[in-house]
């Protein structure tokens, strides 16, 4: 069978089929597990994509939409390679993360909301990533790191070299 969508790719599809026989009865539950499937592909949600993905599904464009720009996991722009996510819920807040925060600009060239000019970092601030007791907490791709053990750039650098 031939897609006919650009974005929404057969194995997308087939990873929503494979939802859909866990949610049947309404298309509106396919969509937050749709749309990771399409931010692992893509690292961002095209334009596009989201109405590629209200046809599929048969619901309004204004649903996915409003899923998208309600969760601060999904984005449009295009982002770096590498995503940075740093808690700036209250534990994270009491614990400093803005010293974090001021460590990894510095070593990634990124500010908070961008990219870094080289392409390879992109630096979010968020409510919660749900690890208040490494505070202050911070995530990189999707891997998680415990903020209050970082006590200098140096220890920083280290972590971030991994994944040049």
């Amino acid at each position: 069978m031939k897609v006919k969508y650009e974005y929404l790719t057969q194995d997308i599809i087939d990873k929503i089929e494979e939802y859909r026989k866990e949610f049947p009865y309404y298309p509106q539950q396919l969509i937050i597990p749709a749309l990771h499937e399409i931010l692992y592909k893509y690292r961002d949600i095209p334009e596009e994509a989201i109405y590629e993905l209200a046809d599929y599904l048969k619901v309004h464009p204004s649903e996915v939409e409003g899923i998208v720009t309600f969760y601060d996991m999904f984005r449009h722009k295009k982002n770096a390679k590498h995503h940075i996510r740093i808690c700036r819920n209250l534990p994270c807040h009491l614990a400093k993360y803005k010293n974090l925060l001021k460590m990894i600009e510095n070593l990634t060239g990124a500010k908070a909301g961008g990219n870094s000019e080289d392409g390879m970092w992109y630096i979010e601030l968020v409510e919660c990533i749900g690890s208040c007791a490494i505070a202050p907490a911070f995530l990189i791709d999707d891997d998680l790191y415990d903020g209050s053990q970082i006590k200098s750039e140096e220890d920083l650098r280290k972590i971030l070299e991994k994944y040049r």
